[in-house]
């Protein structure tokens, strides 16, 4: 059986009816009726499987002991889904769904959004494991075992996006607020001391300058009393 595409996968299931003892010299098979030999087809059930189609064949079968005369009577079937439904995709959509409640919960209920992501987690585990026992241990990946991976992956970022809020706003955050806190009042101390020096500075120079205009004047003043003695 190709378990492949399981559990959307279709098998094919042969009865063969063949003379191991008698060769086509002693003994031939034929279907009676030909085409229309198997009848009650349609009206067969099976809990797993629908039967789509059957195909009649008759032929001989050549061994080194000789041609020995086979019939062979096979069997398309398709796996009913229904079941799967129910037992499988439902619940991890459910339990999928139900782990992104978590992105409406606050972050500061980490009771309650650890209990759902871990619960959600374990119940999605469950639903692999059930699975996987009641099927033979093959080598190959399954269609219905990507689709619970990727379910199980929803659900355990759901479980770490928690984490890396709760890093955030509790581990790293309150360090890069108190980091740019101290570097907001740095640049507010430096500030403060740039106005404060270029205020002494703009001081010293108006000083200066009243001084000289000052002196100036007087400069002035005592030209013109010479001037007027020498008159």
């Amino acid at each position: 059986m190709d378990l492949r595409r399981y559990p959307l996968d279709e098998q094919n299931c042969t009865l063969e009816i063949e003379s191991y003892g008698y060769t086509t010299d002693d003994i031939q098979f034929y279907w009676k009726g030909g085409d229309n030999a198997v009848s009650g087809v349609s009206q067969i059930e099976l809990p797993q499987f629908s039967i789509v189609d059957y195909k009649l064949v008759s032929r001989n079968v050549v061994f080194s002991t000789g041609a020995y005369p086979r019939l062979s009577l096979s069997f398309k079937l398709k796996r009913n889904i229904g079941y799967f439904i129910l037992q499988t995709y439902m619940p991890s959509i459910l339990i999928t769904i139900l782990s992104w409640v978590s992105f409406w919960i606050n972050y500061d209920a980490s009771a309650a959004r650890v209990a759902l992501g871990i619960t959600t987690v374990l119940t999605m585990t469950t639903i692999n494991t059930h699975l996987r026992e009641t099927l033979p241990k093959i080598p190959y990946v399954k269609a219905i075992d990507m689709y619970l991976m990727g379910c199980f992956v929803f659900v355990f970022l759901a479980l770490l996006e928690y984490a890396f809020v709760n890093y955030i706003f509790f581990g790293r955050g309150p360090q890069m607020q108190k980091k740019m806190a101290e570097k907001a009042e740095k640049a507010n101390n430096d500030r403060m001391k740039y106005d404060g020096n270029k205020s002494a500075q703009e001081g010293g120079n108006c000083k200066a300058s009243g001084v000289k205009q000052s002196n100036q004047v007087q400069g002035h003043r005592h030209s013109r009393g010479t001037l007027h003695v020498t008159m």
